[in-house]
């Protein structure tokens, strides 16, 4: 396609003094046009075709505009109204690139498609290049080049498929029109589905034998009744090529009470875990003896110092303790540590009997190996294991004392806390106060005898006295006084007075 000559600019809007609209006209330097201030509403630039022309595609370069639009006309027409949008607006710059400022060089080529038909079909000898660009103001843009093509000479012959462009100089192209997949024709798609309606050559001509026999061969599959063996010609019975039913296999399939059982273990929620185990620990220190406890008790059993007639596990570390003995005797489940730990672990109750069995074996052994050792041995020395390793530092192995009794001081006394005291000397009064069978009440009530204050005279307390006049102020070190020297002691050095 021969490329038109561009002769000279009519007119132009704006230009900058470095990149005038002249740098247009030599399209091969890809010299810039550009508006002389940033953030003009709309530029426009008129160039003249040496002679009248029928424009076939055009190719424009960007430079910061968001759409450009193309515009023929004539030199003999008088006003701009004249003109003829041959390019539609055309969007070279979306928002978010205006705003960011990238991509401001991107190539577009419009072909014969792209262009107003009846406009491209005329020719013209003038074409008027409109600019805009309202999403950024901080920029001034314009066309970094433009070039136009008349249609190709019909005695030319066809050109040979050119490489697909993707850069043309600096730029970068714009893949407008995908080549891939077949091109649509009007009416195309309802042409080719009518085809895929009609039945093949090949299905019409099936013999209805063929058909019967795919039929049969699908009952087969299906799991239907064997059909009756029917003599062909050759002597060979008809169901011969059938593929013989293969039972399932029950091997990969678990049964329906497996599989009860599975969902059963993981609906157990996990502190229900060892819900009814009652357990006693034996030949453990802390601090791993209490992180024991603390798993065991996090899934739900419970913990008892000494073996009880309720305690149902025994978790021992060493064989022979007297616990062991004990609990051998009673007949309960001796088990091993790692019995608490699995469970935990896995987060679901596992049999103690691989870890009962386990110990048991390991404590007949060790009872083999002493009875050995005994017959050789002629002074037999203490065994190590014979005395009990238990540790109880629970809480509640340690021996109950009685509680002392209080001494009632202040039995019968009635006190009111008013206002505010420092730290946490409120909370220290209540408790001595209550320890020496004192009364507390929340209100100023007939009953009250002493207030307690450590804000010293109050013109309340006038008002209080005249109400009840059995009313005694008193500094908090009264009672703190009759708890120092464990005995009644005279409130009048104490009292509060104006």
């Amino acid at each position: 396609m021969p490329e038109i000559k561009l002769k000279h600019v009519v007119s132009c809007s704006t230009e900058d003094t470095a990149h005038k609209a002249d740098n247009l006209l030599s399209s091969d330097t890809y010299r810039k046009w550009k508006a002389a201030r940033p953030g003009e509403k709309q530029t426009s630039v008129i160039l003249q075709f040496e002679k009248e022309e029928q424009v076939h595609s055009i190719d424009i370069g960007n430079e910061g505009s968001a759409f450009i639009e193309v515009l023929v006309g004539n030199s003999s027409a008088i006003r701009d109204q004249d003109y003829e949008v041959l390019l539609v607006m055309s969007s070279f710059m979306s928002p978010t690139e205006s705003r960011n400022g990238t991509n401001m060089n991107r190539v577009r080529f419009f072909g014969p498609n792209q262009l107003q038909k009846s406009t491209a079909q005329e020719k013209w000898d003038r074409v008027k290049i409109v600019c805009s660009q309202p999403y950024n103001k901080n920029i001034a843009y314009g066309v970094a080049f433009v070039k136009f093509h008349s249609p190709p000479d019909k005695n030319d012959p066809s050109p040979t498929t050119s490489p697909k462009l993707t850069k043309l100089g600096q730029f970068r192209v714009k893949d407008d029109c995908p080549s891939s997949g077949p091109s649509l024709k009007p009416g195309s798609l309802f042409f080719s589905r009518d085809n895929a309606s009609k039945p093949s050559a090949s299905l019409k001509g099936k013999s209805p034998q063929a058909k019967r026999k795919f039929e049969f061969s699908k009952e087969q599959t299906v799991g239907g009744p064997p059909p009756s063996k029917k003599m062909s010609p050759a002597g060979s019975p008809e169901g011969k090529a059938a593929t013989p039913k293969h039972k399932p296999s029950t091997a990969s399939t678990p049964s329906p009470s497996a599989a009860k059982g599975n969902n059963f273990i993981s609906q157990i929620p996990f502190k229900q875990i060892m819900e009814g185990v009652v357990f006693v620990l034996s030949g453990f220190q802390n601090p791993f003896r209490g992180e024991l406890r603390e798993k065991a008790l996090d899934m739900g059993a419970k913990y008892r110092p000494d073996w009880t007639p309720d305690s149902t596990h025994l978790i021992c570390a060493f064989a022979n303790t007297p616990k062991y003995s004990q609990v051998k005797s009673a007949g309960g489940i001796i088990v091993r540590k790692e019995w608490i730990i699995d469970c935990h672990k896995k987060r679901q109750k596992i049999s103690y009997k691989q870890n009962f069995f386990t110990l048991v074996k390991r404590v007949e052994k060790e009872s083999r190996q002493k009875k050995t050792t005994a017959e050789v041995k002629l002074d037999k020395e203490e065994d190590p294991y014979g005395g009990s390793t238990d540790e109880n530092t629970d809480a509640e192995a340690e021996e109950d004392h009685p509680i002392p009794e209080l001494p009632d001081f202040l039995s019968g006394k009635y006190f009111f806390l008013y206002g505010k005291f420092p730290n946490n000397e409120r909370r220290l009064l209540l408790r001595y106060i209550v320890a020496f069978n004192g009364a507390i009440e929340d209100y100023m009530t007939e009953k009250v005898q002493f207030v307690v204050t450590s804000e010293g005279w109050q013109d309340s307390f006038e008002d209080a006295l005249m109400e009840n006049g059995n009313l005694n102020f008193v500094k908090p070190a009264w009672i703190y006084a009759i708890n120092e020297r464990q005995k009644m002691l005279p409130y009048q050095p104490y009292s509060v007075v104006p």
